[in-house]
Protein backbone atom coordinates (compact mmCIF):
# COMPACT_ATOMS: atom_id res chain seq x y z
CA UNK A 1 0.00 0.00 0.00
CA UNK A 2 2.79 2.43 0.93
CA UNK A 3 4.68 1.79 -2.33
CA UNK A 4 1.57 2.37 -4.42
CA UNK A 5 0.69 5.53 -2.50
CA UNK A 6 4.21 6.91 -2.93
CA UNK A 7 4.04 6.20 -6.69
CA UNK A 8 0.74 8.07 -6.99
CA UNK A 9 2.10 11.00 -4.96
CA UNK A 10 5.28 11.17 -7.05
CA UNK A 11 3.23 11.09 -10.29
CA UNK A 12 0.94 13.83 -9.04
CA UNK A 13 3.90 15.97 -7.98
CA UNK A 14 5.69 15.44 -11.29
CA UNK A 15 2.59 16.39 -13.20
CA UNK A 16 2.03 19.26 -10.75
CA UNK A 17 -1.55 18.27 -9.99
CA UNK A 18 -3.63 17.06 -7.06
CA UNK A 19 -4.85 13.54 -6.36
CA UNK A 20 -8.01 12.48 -8.06
CA UNK A 21 -10.82 10.93 -6.04
CA UNK A 22 -10.40 7.70 -8.03
CA UNK A 23 -6.69 7.50 -7.16
CA UNK A 24 -7.35 8.12 -3.47
CA UNK A 25 -10.17 5.53 -3.41
CA UNK A 26 -7.97 2.90 -5.10
CA UNK A 27 -5.27 3.36 -2.51
CA UNK A 28 -7.64 3.48 0.46
CA UNK A 29 -9.42 0.27 -0.57
CA UNK A 30 -6.14 -1.65 -0.67
CA UNK A 31 -5.17 -0.69 2.91
CA UNK A 32 -4.86 -3.74 5.24
CA UNK A 33 -6.51 -3.75 8.65
CA UNK A 34 -3.31 -3.01 10.62
CA UNK A 35 -2.87 0.28 8.73
CA UNK A 36 -6.31 1.71 9.38
CA UNK A 37 -4.85 4.42 11.56
CA UNK A 38 -2.62 5.58 8.73
CA UNK A 39 -5.59 5.53 6.32
CA UNK A 40 -7.55 7.73 8.72
CA UNK A 41 -4.67 10.21 8.91
CA UNK A 42 -4.34 10.36 5.09
CA UNK A 43 -8.08 10.90 4.65
CA UNK A 44 -7.97 13.70 7.20
CA UNK A 45 -5.12 15.37 5.31
CA UNK A 46 -6.82 15.03 1.89
CA UNK A 47 -10.16 16.31 3.15
CA UNK A 48 -8.59 19.08 5.19
CA UNK A 49 -8.88 22.80 4.65
CA UNK A 50 -5.92 22.87 2.23
CA UNK A 51 -7.48 20.19 0.01
CA UNK A 52 -5.66 17.42 -1.79
CA UNK A 53 -3.75 19.68 -4.21
CA UNK A 54 -1.38 21.46 -1.82
CA UNK A 55 2.17 21.16 -0.42
CA UNK A 56 0.71 20.90 3.11
CA UNK A 57 -1.29 17.79 2.18
CA UNK A 58 1.73 16.17 0.55
CA UNK A 59 3.84 16.95 3.66
CA UNK A 60 1.18 15.50 5.99
CA UNK A 61 0.94 12.33 3.91
CA UNK A 62 4.74 12.01 3.83
CA UNK A 63 4.89 12.30 7.66
CA UNK A 64 2.20 9.64 7.96
CA UNK A 65 4.18 7.31 5.71
CA UNK A 66 7.30 7.87 7.83
CA UNK A 67 5.42 6.94 11.01
CA UNK A 68 4.04 3.90 9.20
CA UNK A 69 7.61 2.83 8.43
CA UNK A 70 8.55 3.18 12.10
CA UNK A 71 5.51 1.19 13.21
CA UNK A 72 6.28 -1.50 10.66
CA UNK A 73 9.88 -1.71 11.94
CA UNK A 74 8.66 -2.00 15.54
CA UNK A 75 6.25 -4.75 14.52
CA UNK A 76 9.09 -6.71 12.91
CA UNK A 77 11.21 -6.30 16.04
CA UNK A 78 8.34 -7.39 18.28
CA UNK A 79 7.72 -10.50 16.18
CA UNK A 80 11.44 -11.32 16.29
CA UNK A 81 11.48 -10.93 20.08
CA UNK A 82 8.45 -13.20 20.48
CA UNK A 83 10.06 -15.79 18.20
CA UNK A 84 13.19 -15.78 20.40
CA UNK A 85 11.16 -16.17 23.58
CA UNK A 86 9.19 -19.04 22.08
CA UNK A 87 12.47 -20.70 21.07
CA UNK A 88 13.82 -20.40 24.64
CA UNK A 89 10.60 -21.74 26.14
CA UNK A 90 10.68 -24.69 23.75
CA UNK A 91 14.29 -25.37 24.72
CA UNK A 92 13.44 -25.12 28.43
CA UNK A 93 10.58 -27.59 28.09
CA UNK A 94 12.79 -30.10 26.31
CA UNK A 95 15.44 -29.85 29.05
CA UNK A 96 13.44 -29.94 32.24
CA UNK A 97 11.64 -26.61 32.29
CA UNK A 98 14.22 -24.82 34.44
CA UNK A 99 14.72 -21.75 32.21
CA UNK A 100 11.96 -19.21 32.44
CA UNK A 101 12.76 -16.25 30.19
CA UNK A 102 11.46 -12.82 31.03
CA UNK A 103 11.65 -9.75 28.81
CA UNK A 104 14.75 -10.14 26.67
CA UNK A 105 17.23 -7.29 26.04
CA UNK A 106 18.21 -5.64 22.75
CA UNK A 107 18.38 -8.16 19.91
CA UNK A 108 22.07 -8.02 18.99
CA UNK A 109 23.78 -11.31 18.32
CA UNK A 110 25.50 -11.61 21.73
CA UNK A 111 22.26 -10.96 23.60
CA UNK A 112 20.42 -13.48 21.44
CA UNK A 113 22.93 -16.17 22.38
CA UNK A 114 22.89 -14.99 26.02
CA UNK A 115 19.15 -15.57 26.20
CA UNK A 116 19.78 -19.27 25.63
CA UNK A 117 22.41 -19.49 28.42
CA UNK A 118 21.40 -19.87 32.11
CA UNK A 119 22.34 -17.18 34.60
CA UNK A 120 24.12 -18.13 37.84
CA UNK A 121 20.78 -18.21 39.63
CA UNK A 122 19.28 -20.37 36.87
CA UNK A 123 22.30 -22.67 36.88
CA UNK A 124 21.98 -23.21 40.62
CA UNK A 125 18.32 -23.99 40.09
CA UNK A 126 19.19 -26.55 37.43
CA UNK A 127 21.88 -28.23 39.53
CA UNK A 128 20.19 -27.87 42.87
CA UNK A 129 16.47 -27.32 42.64
CA UNK A 130 16.42 -24.30 44.97
CA UNK A 131 18.04 -21.27 43.37
CA UNK A 132 18.54 -19.33 46.60
CA UNK A 133 20.22 -22.25 48.38
CA UNK A 134 22.02 -23.96 45.53
CA UNK A 135 21.28 -27.46 46.72
CA UNK A 136 18.80 -30.21 45.98
CA UNK A 137 16.03 -30.13 48.56
CA UNK A 138 13.99 -33.16 49.41
CA UNK A 139 10.51 -32.33 48.03
CA UNK A 140 8.01 -31.04 50.56
CA UNK A 141 6.01 -34.25 50.63
CA UNK A 142 9.13 -36.29 51.34
CA UNK A 143 10.39 -33.79 53.88
CA UNK A 144 7.03 -34.04 55.62
CA UNK A 145 7.59 -37.76 56.03
CA UNK A 146 10.95 -37.20 57.65
CA UNK A 147 9.43 -36.11 60.94
CA UNK A 148 7.63 -39.46 60.95
CA UNK A 149 10.88 -41.24 60.11
CA UNK A 150 12.65 -39.34 62.87
CA UNK A 151 9.91 -40.33 65.26
CA UNK A 152 10.31 -43.96 64.23
CA UNK A 153 14.06 -43.79 64.92
CA UNK A 154 13.81 -41.74 68.13
CA UNK A 155 12.91 -43.75 71.23
CA UNK A 156 11.79 -40.58 72.97
CA UNK A 157 9.54 -39.32 70.15
CA UNK A 158 8.01 -42.79 69.68
CA UNK A 159 6.60 -42.51 73.17
CA UNK A 160 4.81 -39.22 72.49
CA UNK A 161 1.33 -38.84 70.99
CA UNK A 162 0.94 -36.85 67.79
CA UNK A 163 -0.43 -33.81 69.64
CA UNK A 164 2.72 -33.48 71.76
CA UNK A 165 4.94 -32.73 68.75
CA UNK A 166 4.11 -29.14 67.89
CA UNK A 167 5.44 -27.24 64.84
CA UNK A 168 6.11 -23.55 65.50
CA UNK A 169 7.11 -20.63 63.31
CA UNK A 170 9.36 -18.33 65.36
CA UNK A 171 12.81 -18.43 66.95
CA UNK A 172 11.34 -18.97 70.42
CA UNK A 173 8.91 -21.68 71.45
CA UNK A 174 6.61 -20.65 74.32
CA UNK A 175 4.54 -23.20 76.24
CA UNK A 176 1.76 -21.66 78.37
CA UNK A 177 1.59 -23.25 81.79
CA UNK A 178 -1.19 -23.19 84.39
CA UNK A 179 0.76 -22.74 87.62
CA UNK A 180 -2.15 -22.95 90.05
CA UNK A 181 -5.93 -22.77 90.26
CA UNK A 182 -7.82 -22.17 93.51
CA UNK A 183 -11.18 -20.89 94.82
CA UNK A 184 -13.73 -23.68 94.57
CA UNK A 185 -15.88 -23.83 97.74
CA UNK A 186 -19.38 -24.56 98.96
CA UNK A 187 -22.00 -21.89 98.42
CA UNK A 188 -25.20 -21.57 100.45
CA UNK A 189 -28.49 -20.86 98.74
CA UNK A 190 -28.75 -17.25 97.73
CA UNK A 191 -25.12 -16.54 98.62
CA UNK A 192 -22.31 -15.42 96.33
CA UNK A 193 -20.26 -18.13 94.69
CA UNK A 194 -16.58 -18.06 95.58
CA UNK A 195 -14.35 -16.40 92.99
CA UNK A 196 -11.59 -18.61 91.66
CA UNK A 197 -8.12 -17.57 90.64
CA UNK A 198 -5.85 -19.03 87.96
CA UNK A 199 -2.16 -18.23 87.85
CA UNK A 200 -0.57 -18.66 84.43
CA UNK A 201 3.05 -18.81 83.46
CA UNK A 202 5.05 -19.95 80.47
CA UNK A 203 8.09 -21.99 79.60
CA UNK A 204 10.21 -20.63 76.76
CA UNK A 205 12.59 -22.56 74.58
CA UNK A 206 14.83 -21.39 71.77
CA UNK A 207 15.01 -23.42 68.59
CA UNK A 208 18.30 -25.33 68.43
CA UNK A 209 19.74 -26.70 65.21
CA UNK A 210 21.05 -30.25 64.94
CA UNK A 211 23.05 -30.86 61.78
CA UNK A 212 25.54 -33.15 60.07
CA UNK A 213 27.27 -33.33 56.67
CA UNK A 214 28.54 -36.47 54.95
CA UNK A 215 30.62 -36.50 51.75
CA UNK A 216 30.73 -39.16 49.07
CA UNK A 217 32.68 -39.32 45.83
CA UNK A 218 30.77 -39.51 42.58
CA UNK A 219 32.51 -42.82 41.87
CA UNK A 220 31.14 -44.36 45.09
CA UNK A 221 27.63 -43.19 44.27
CA UNK A 222 27.88 -44.53 40.72
CA UNK A 223 29.55 -47.87 41.46
CA UNK A 224 27.90 -48.93 44.73
CA UNK A 225 25.67 -51.98 44.56
CA UNK A 226 23.29 -50.36 47.06
CA UNK A 227 21.42 -47.07 46.91
CA UNK A 228 24.11 -45.04 48.63
CA UNK A 229 22.10 -41.85 48.52
CA UNK A 230 19.33 -43.45 50.56
CA UNK A 231 21.82 -45.14 52.88
CA UNK A 232 23.56 -41.86 53.63
CA UNK A 233 20.28 -40.04 54.17
CA UNK A 234 19.01 -42.74 56.55
CA UNK A 235 22.28 -42.70 58.47
CA UNK A 236 22.10 -38.92 58.86
CA UNK A 237 18.57 -39.31 60.17
CA UNK A 238 19.64 -41.98 62.65
CA UNK A 239 22.50 -39.81 63.95
CA UNK A 240 20.15 -36.85 64.39
CA UNK A 241 17.63 -38.96 66.30
CA UNK A 242 20.35 -40.28 68.63
CA UNK A 243 21.59 -36.76 69.34
CA UNK A 244 18.07 -35.57 70.09
CA UNK A 245 17.34 -38.57 72.33
CA UNK A 246 20.46 -37.93 74.38
CA UNK A 247 19.26 -34.48 75.44
CA UNK A 248 15.52 -35.28 75.49
CA UNK A 249 16.19 -37.81 78.26
CA UNK A 250 19.17 -36.45 80.17
CA UNK A 251 19.66 -32.82 79.12
CA UNK A 252 20.23 -30.51 82.09
CA UNK A 253 18.86 -26.98 82.44
CA UNK A 254 21.91 -25.54 80.64
CA UNK A 255 21.69 -27.98 77.70
CA UNK A 256 20.22 -26.88 74.34
CA UNK A 257 17.29 -29.24 74.96
CA UNK A 258 16.20 -29.79 78.56
CA UNK A 259 15.52 -33.44 79.35
CA UNK A 260 12.67 -35.13 81.22
CA UNK A 261 14.96 -36.52 83.94
CA UNK A 262 15.57 -32.98 85.20
CA UNK A 263 11.83 -32.17 85.23
CA UNK A 264 10.07 -35.21 86.73
CA UNK A 265 9.57 -36.62 90.23
CA UNK A 266 12.28 -39.08 91.19
CA UNK A 267 11.88 -42.06 93.52
CA UNK A 268 14.88 -44.15 94.63
CA UNK A 269 14.17 -47.72 95.72
CA UNK A 270 15.37 -48.94 99.09
CA UNK A 271 18.62 -50.77 99.77
CA UNK A 272 18.77 -54.21 98.23
CA UNK A 273 16.26 -53.43 95.48
CA UNK A 274 18.77 -53.42 92.62
CA UNK A 275 16.19 -53.86 89.85
CA UNK A 276 12.93 -52.13 89.01
CA UNK A 277 9.98 -54.54 89.07
CA UNK A 278 6.46 -54.58 87.67
CA UNK A 279 5.25 -53.70 91.18
CA UNK A 280 7.35 -50.53 91.07
CA UNK A 281 5.79 -49.65 87.72
CA UNK A 282 2.35 -50.14 89.26
CA UNK A 283 3.24 -47.70 92.05
CA UNK A 284 4.30 -45.06 89.52
CA UNK A 285 1.13 -45.57 87.48
CA UNK A 286 -0.93 -44.97 90.62
CA UNK A 287 1.01 -41.76 91.43
CA UNK A 288 0.26 -40.33 87.99
CA UNK A 289 -3.40 -41.32 88.15
CA UNK A 290 -3.66 -39.64 91.56
CA UNK A 291 -3.13 -36.26 89.82
CA UNK A 292 -5.71 -37.07 87.12
CA UNK A 293 -3.00 -38.07 84.67
CA UNK A 294 -3.16 -40.91 82.18
CA UNK A 295 0.04 -43.01 82.07
CA UNK A 296 0.91 -43.86 78.48
CA UNK A 297 4.57 -44.94 78.16
CA UNK A 298 7.44 -46.61 79.98
CA UNK A 299 11.04 -45.73 79.06
CA UNK A 300 13.67 -48.02 80.55
CA UNK A 301 17.44 -48.15 80.59
CA UNK A 302 18.83 -51.21 78.82
CA UNK A 303 19.62 -53.10 82.04
CA UNK A 304 16.19 -52.41 83.58
CA UNK A 305 14.35 -53.36 80.37
CA UNK A 306 16.21 -56.68 80.49
CA UNK A 307 15.43 -57.09 84.21
CA UNK A 308 11.71 -56.60 83.61
CA UNK A 309 11.73 -59.27 80.91
CA UNK A 310 13.52 -61.70 83.20
CA UNK A 311 11.42 -61.01 86.31
CA UNK A 312 9.82 -64.19 87.64
CA UNK A 313 6.72 -64.74 89.69
CA UNK A 314 7.40 -65.23 93.39
CA UNK A 315 7.93 -68.86 94.33
CA UNK A 316 8.00 -70.15 90.74
CA UNK A 317 10.14 -70.25 87.65
CA UNK A 318 7.46 -68.58 85.47
CA UNK A 319 8.54 -65.33 83.82
CA UNK A 320 6.24 -62.37 84.41
CA UNK A 321 6.90 -61.23 80.85
CA UNK A 322 5.88 -64.57 79.37
CA UNK A 323 7.64 -67.72 78.27
CA UNK A 324 11.11 -67.31 76.72
CA UNK A 325 9.80 -69.10 73.63
CA UNK A 326 7.16 -66.40 73.15
CA UNK A 327 7.74 -62.91 71.81
CA UNK A 328 9.29 -60.79 74.59
CA UNK A 329 6.79 -58.64 76.43
CA UNK A 330 6.84 -55.06 75.21
CA UNK A 331 4.04 -53.70 77.39
CA UNK A 332 3.12 -53.42 81.05
CA UNK A 333 -0.62 -53.00 81.68
CA UNK A 334 -0.93 -51.84 78.11
CA UNK A 335 1.88 -49.28 78.34
CA UNK A 336 4.66 -49.74 75.76
CA UNK A 337 8.09 -50.41 77.26
CA UNK A 338 10.74 -48.61 75.17
CA UNK A 339 14.39 -49.30 76.04
CA UNK A 340 16.89 -46.45 75.60
CA UNK A 341 20.67 -46.48 75.86
CA UNK A 342 20.59 -42.81 76.85
CA UNK A 343 18.91 -43.41 80.19
CA UNK A 344 21.34 -43.96 83.09
CA UNK A 345 21.58 -47.54 84.28
CA UNK A 346 18.98 -48.71 86.83
CA UNK A 347 16.49 -46.06 85.64
CA UNK A 348 12.88 -46.38 84.47
CA UNK A 349 10.46 -43.59 83.57
CA UNK A 350 6.67 -43.94 83.65
CA UNK A 351 5.01 -40.91 82.03
CA UNK A 352 1.80 -39.34 80.84
CA UNK A 353 3.24 -38.40 77.44
CA UNK A 354 0.31 -36.12 76.64
CA UNK A 355 1.75 -33.75 79.26
CA UNK A 356 5.13 -33.58 77.50
CA UNK A 357 5.60 -31.12 74.67
CA UNK A 358 8.32 -30.97 72.02
CA UNK A 359 8.61 -28.08 69.57
CA UNK A 360 9.68 -28.57 65.96
CA UNK A 361 10.90 -25.38 64.29
CA UNK A 362 12.13 -27.21 61.18
CA UNK A 363 11.55 -30.88 60.47
CA UNK A 364 14.55 -33.04 59.64
CA UNK A 365 15.49 -32.27 56.04
CA UNK A 366 18.22 -33.72 53.81
CA UNK A 367 19.79 -31.58 51.11
CA UNK A 368 22.31 -32.65 48.51
CA UNK A 369 24.85 -30.37 46.85
CA UNK A 370 27.40 -30.99 44.10
CA UNK A 371 28.82 -27.45 44.33
CA UNK A 372 30.87 -27.22 47.53
CA UNK A 373 33.55 -29.73 46.45
CA UNK A 374 33.09 -29.33 42.74
CA UNK A 375 36.86 -29.55 42.12
CA UNK A 376 37.05 -32.91 43.95
CA UNK A 377 33.99 -34.42 42.27
CA UNK A 378 32.32 -35.06 45.62
CA UNK A 379 28.69 -34.81 46.65
CA UNK A 380 27.67 -33.39 50.02
CA UNK A 381 24.70 -34.69 52.02
CA UNK A 382 23.48 -32.35 54.75
CA UNK A 383 20.81 -33.00 57.37
CA UNK A 384 19.49 -30.19 59.53
CA UNK A 385 16.58 -29.86 61.91
CA UNK A 386 15.64 -27.34 64.57
CA UNK A 387 14.00 -28.52 67.77
CA UNK A 388 12.84 -26.86 70.99
CA UNK A 389 11.70 -28.28 74.31
CA UNK A 390 11.24 -30.68 76.03
CA UNK A 391 8.57 -29.18 78.31
CA UNK A 392 6.79 -31.14 81.06
CA UNK A 393 3.46 -29.61 82.12
CA UNK A 394 3.75 -30.78 85.74
CA UNK A 395 6.49 -32.78 87.42
CA UNK A 396 4.06 -35.46 88.65
CA UNK A 397 3.34 -36.51 85.05
CA UNK A 398 6.87 -37.94 84.78
CA UNK A 399 7.66 -40.55 87.44
CA UNK A 400 11.35 -41.57 87.56
CA UNK A 401 12.23 -44.83 89.33
CA UNK A 402 15.84 -45.50 90.28
CA UNK A 403 16.93 -48.90 91.55
CA UNK A 404 19.32 -49.10 94.47
CA UNK A 405 23.01 -49.32 93.68
CA UNK A 406 23.37 -52.42 95.89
Amino acid sequence: MKTELRKILETAETEDRGLSAREIAAVINSVPAEERMARTEILAAVNGAAGSDSPETRTAIAETLKHMDLRAFDAVEERARLDRENEVRSLAQRHGGFLTPGTLPAPDEAQEWRSLMPSLREYRAISGGVASEGGYTVPAEVSGKYIDALKAKSTFLRGLPEGSIIPFASATFSVPQLVSSTGADYAAEGQAIAEGQMVWGEVKFEAKKIGEIQWASVEVLEDSAVDQRRVIADNLLRDASLKFDADAFTGAANNPIKGVLSQGVSTTLGAGKTAVTYDDLADSVARIEATNGTPSVVWASVDMAAALRKEKAAGSGVYQAGSPTDSPASTAWGLPILPSAFLPSKTVIVADASRIVVGVRRAATVRISEDARFDRDQVGFKLTMRMAGVSVAEASSVQIIKAAAS
